[in-house]
């Protein structure tokens, strides 16, 4: 056995420099390492966007998402599929298994890319190249909106690009992207009327446009040794020479474009984005830093560059206003988490001087500072980040930290009291304690190595509690039995020489005679005498838990405390989104004359501007939905309020699903989720109106939704094609004049300058009278055919003269009343949505429990009821939503356990060579669950995945105590003291720093309490810890008295 006290008192030196390394590192890595606010998490999310112009929902489904989806499924590793067929789009979401590691997720994209690019050939001619995403991972975290006072779209539009460019050029920022641009166009508006007037066909107007637009090649021209390039100038440069152009074929009386038509500048319609902040329009600058910087540095350089730019280059009016920004976010976060490890340092030092005396209780707190600052060192080595989660570690720590030392110290001071020499008082106690300290410390460690292992979202993103509390109880474990005795020497008081054994003696008898310990005596001595009664006494106990447990309010996982919410809003597709901007500016007008509190609003039209934050869903693209950014002056006003504005809303627009939501990691859209999945969609609708007629019969239910939109009308015109071939018109011909006056049709590109505008032809009855009665609408052929002149009837008409050339060439270039080519125009109804989940067609019931009210319990009400409707064959239903993610956690969590426990089983073992004393301390585990509980009823925390990570680190905690009581049980009774007064003496002698170290633990603890992530782990570990330890120092003496049938003594 090596002797470290000893080993440390001969390298003093190397010691010190070591410290000093520790020390100058921990200080180094807090101004160096990556602070961050969340853990970096790798989304094992893809999606797959294709757009399809012109196919409905079903048309959509069928020839774009299911060829895409089956070669999709032939991957690896895929755990699920979702798609939403929309009309002229297709959305696929692929899902890799959380057992993906992040090194690997990477390759399974590639092959994602592959398996899509291998469907494209046989997609459908009109269908876009499909586009992967998979940079959901990737979070923005700074989110600025880009106002202006009475700029033009294209003024700000060119401010928001400088804003990107000179971002983009500093250090540590990955991209920038702007959210909220309207894209401009040319609109040319033929006007019918004119055109009839002055007999001009469109025919005319697309020939005049084409000759002027496209670019031809001309060649090359050889002039001697140099070769020169040919082109043909008079293409537009403007507005004003399109307007102008002479049209073909009118070349005599010299019309212009401008005289059958409306050309100019304009915005495409209908608009996909928009943003507005406050009210005012806004552009969004959305800011992502590289992977592994300092987010509080990134922070302060965009804060300056932007400042330089509002100095030097904006106007006056245009401002810059943060919408999201994380730097200010983490600055907070970990200033109030260094405050609470500094408040829990002290706590723990103040502890340990009032019980220990000053001298030890300065050695463990210097040695508590030490393992904080090295800690650092060795996180900053591993590439870890300064984030919530591994500094609300160390607070967890905080109190094991010190165990080491103080078993270390309160050796020392019994050796010094019983009269040993001072190097041998100073040494003897590491020699006797390393290796049972040791394991006990590996122990404490694997009670969080599950956390480790799990590959869920929930044990990635807590996975840091592990690594910091591996590295800070092993560096405690060394520094107590290296440093510790050194410090010891330096500061501890010894006795003169011949009076160590009267001193000694007569400490340890003012210790063990005092009333406390006469009373611990009487009631371990009870204990032992009445062995079944106790361990029955217990079982209640347990069994009263398991009754409160019922009543423990329960979570996945905890809000995150932030002064911001956002609001998702949601109209039936098909709904313009002119209704849902004036929708949402109604909402806004009305919180900001309502609630002094509510300090800015950002309105989102479309979509979710980006993921600007980790913790938060994201929204599917579409023109009915919006949502509100909605800032307060705290988050205890936002608390305040978030019911009274949901009731609100729910109340004024019955029409919509509108649900104001808090940041929280379980980013689900939708907390209750019953899917039904089958191959029709008349039988999936039945079964969703079931399960939504048995939501809407619970009171605690509320927000009811699917995600199969109702039927949407559409007009259908019925094409006649013996008509349309004899005017020498096509479908397509019918299809394109259409969207001539429902939208207008892309024709070409304008580049003006830098800026690249799109050409749409459109048309109008009259200057500013739309086509009312699309049977009006006039019909023509942008390639016109021969066949009605190609045949023996014309020729023979034209022979004999009852139809002239003029005749002809009207009917070949002219245009014909759609009511010629139809035979009318009826209204059918169709699914503006097809939903799927892993290939099948799917159907959602979603819904949220009221405020206040937790998810899982109010699910299991409408569980039961739900899972008895009677599916017919080939139809199944899943529970998704907040059931699945905790599920999957909780799975991943404890599928781990055994091989935590094995390995701890395997280290007692070792320590003891005998399996009886390991079975007493894991007998001695289940107590925790006890003061846990009664810790959870009292505090009324949520007994949530945070909680749960907290109970298993108790296991370990409870571990290491009963080592130390077992060792010195063993210690006694191999001393030859009988073995009832041998259990005696160990509880009375292991008291202090078995009940030190725990009460360190959970004084250290306080700090936390008030903090939402790790609220709830801190009053489970105060509560499990002190009725564990206090329970063991009763409960392992009768266990070891019945497993080894000790006599019962009086």
């Amino acid at each position: 056995m090596i002797d470290f006290g000893k080993w440390a008192f001969g390298n003093k030196k190397l010691i010190n420099f070591l410290i000093a390394i520790l020390v100058v590192g921990g200080i180094y890595s807090c101004y160096t390492m990556s602070k961050l606010e969340d853990p970096e998490i790798k989304v094992k999310l893809a999606m797959i966007v294709t757009t399809y112009p012109g196919a409905s929902a079903h048309q959509v489904e069928l020839e774009v998402t299911d060829p895409l989806e089956k070669s999709i499924r032939t991957m690896s590793d895929i755990d699920a599929i979702d798609s939403w067929s929309y009309n002229d789009l297709s959305i696929i979401q692929v899902e890799l298994k959380s057992t993906v590691s992040d090194d690997d997720v990477e390759q399974h994209w590639d092959m994602l890319r592959r398996k899509v690019n291998n469907v494209q050939p046989s997609l459908p001619s009109g269908a876009s190249v499909p586009m992967v995403k998979d940079d959901f991972g990737n979070v923005y975290g700074i989110f600025y909106a880009l106002t202006s006072d009475g700029l033009s779209d294209r003024e700000m539009n060119k401010y928001a690009e400088l804003v990107k460019r000179e971002v983009n050029a500093l250090d540590g920022v990955e991209r920038t992207d702007i959210y909220g641009t309207r894209p401009e166009c040319i609109n040319i508006t033929l006007l019918q009327d004119k055109m009839a007037n002055l007999g001009v066909k469109p025919i005319e107007v697309l020939a005049t446009l084409s000759g002027q637009i496209g670019t031809n090649y001309s060649g090359y021209f050889d002039n001697g040794d140099n070769r020169i390039r040919v082109t043909v100038g008079d293409k537009f440069t403007s507005v004003e020479q399109i307007s102008q152009m002479i049209i073909q074929g009118h070349d005599d009386d010299r019309l212009r474009l401008c005289d059958i038509a409306r050309v100019e500048e304009g915005y495409e319609t209908p608009v996909r984005n928009e943003l507005f902040y406050d009210g005012e329009k806004a552009l969004g600058i959305l800011i992502a830093a590289s992977s592994g910087t300092d987010i509080l540095k990134v922070g302060d350089s965009v804060e300056k560059c932007i400042d330089h730019l509002r100095d030097t280059r904006f106007p006056t009016g245009v401002e810059c206003h943060k919408v999201f920004f994380q730097p200010e976010r983490v600055g907070a976060s970990l200033g109030t988490f260094v405050l609470n490890l500094i408040e829990s340092v002290a706590i723990v030092i103040v502890v340990l001087m009032i019980f220990m005396g000053i001298r030890s209780g300065i050695i463990i707190g210097i040695s508590l500072v030490l393992i904080v600052l090295g800690s650092l060192t060795f996180l900053a080595g591993l590439d870890g980040t300064m984030q919530r989660v591994s500094l609300g570690a160390l607070i967890l720590a905080m109190g094991m930290l010190v165990d080491n030392a103080i078993v270390i110290i309160d050796g020392i001071l019994v050796d010094i009291r019983s009269g040993k020499p001072r190097m041998e008082a100073l040494t003897a106690i590491g020699r006797q304690t390393a290796m049972p300290l040791l394991g006990a410390t590996l122990i404490a460690i694997l009670a969080f190595f599950p956390i480790f292992l799990s590959p869920d979202t929930a044990g990635v993103y807590v996975r840091d509690l592990f690594i910091v509390l591996a590295v800070s109880l092993l560096l405690s474990w060394v520094l107590a039995l290296v440093h510790v005795p050194l410090m010891g020497n330096r500061y501890l008081k010894f006795p003169k020489n011949g009076e160590q054994a009267a001193a000694g003696g007569e400490a340890d008898k003012d210790v063990f005679d005092s009333p406390f310990y006469h009373r611990l005596e009487d009631v371990l001595r009870f204990g032992l005498r009445h062995r079944i009664s106790v361990v029955c006494v217990i079982v209640a106990l347990l069994a009263l838990s398991g009754v409160a447990y019922k009543f423990v309010k329960h979570g996945f996982f905890p809000d995150m405390t932030y002064d911001q919410l956002y609001m998702e809003y949601k109209l039936p597709e098909g709904t313009n989104s002119t209704r849902v901007t004036a929708d949402l500016d109604s909402i806004r007008a009305y919180l900001m004359r309502t609630y002094e509190d509510v300090t800015h609003v950002t309105t989102s039209i479309g979509g979710t501007p980006g993921r600007y934050n980790l913790v938060r869903s994201i929204a599917n693209p579409s023109l009915a939905y919006g949502e509100l950014i909605i800032d307060f002056t705290s988050p205890g006003t936002l608390n305040e309020h978030i019911g009274e504005i949901q009731q609100y809303v729910e109340t004024h627009y019955p029409d919509a699903y509108v649900k104001l939501k808090k940041y929280n990691l379980m980013f689900k859209k939708y907390p209750i989720e019953a899917v039904f999945c089958g191959p029709d969609p008349a039988v999936l609708h039945q079964l969703a109106d079931s399960a939504r007629r048995i939501m809407e019969q619970c009171p605690d239910v509320t927000q009811i939704t699917t995600d199969w939109e109702p039927e949407v009308p559409v007009l259908k015109v019925d094409y006649d094609q013996a008509a349309a071939r004899m005017t020498g018109l096509s479908r397509n011909d019918v299809s394109m004049s259409l969207l001539t006056a429902a939208g207008g049709v892309p024709v070409g590109k304008f580049y003006e300058g830098i800026d690249c505008n799109t050409i749409y032809l459109k048309s109008l009855a009259s200057e500013d009278k739309p086509v009312e009665n699309l049977e009006n609408v006039q019909v023509f052929s942008q390639m016109p055919s021969l066949n009605m002149i190609m045949n023996r009837e014309t020729l023979l008409r034209l022979k004999a003269g009852t139809i002239t050339k003029d005749e002809i060439i009207d009917g070949l270039i002219g245009s014909t009343p759609l009511k010629q080519l139809s035979r009318g125009i009826d209204i059918a109804w169709e699914d503006p949505v097809v939903v799927r989940h892993n290939c099948q067609r799917a159907q959602r019931v979603q819904s949220s429990p009221r405020l206040g009210l937790e998810t899982e319990g109010v699910r299991q009400q409408i569980a039961g009821p739900i899972e008895s409707i009677e599916l017919p064959h080939g139809y199944s239903l899943v529970w998704q939503g907040e059931r699945e993610a905790s599920s999957r956690s909780m799975k991943y969590l404890f599928m781990n356990l055994p091989l935590a426990v094995i390995l701890m089983i395997t280290i007692l073992l070792l320590l003891f060579k005998d399996y009886r004393k390991p079975a007493i301390i894991l007998c001695s585990i289940p107590t925790v669950i006890i003061g846990v509980m009664l810790s959870m009823l009292i505090t009324g925390k949520t007994f949530d995945f945070v909680a749960i990570v907290g109970t298993l680190g108790l296991v370990g905690m409870i571990v290491k105590n009963g080592i130390v009581l077992m060792d010195e049980i063993s210690l006694e009774i191999s001393q030859g003291i009988e073995p009832t007064e041998a259990l005696i003496a160990s509880s009375k002698s292991r008291l202090r720093p078995v009940m030190m170290a725990s009460l360190t633990t959970i004084l250290g603890m306080i700090p936390l309490l008030p903090d939402a992530m790790f609220g709830s782990m801190a009053a489970a570990i105060m509560g499990g810890l002190l009725v564990g330890s206090v329970m063991i120092l009763v409960f392992i003496p009768v266990l070891y008295a019945l497993f080894f049938k000790l006599k019962a003594t009086k």
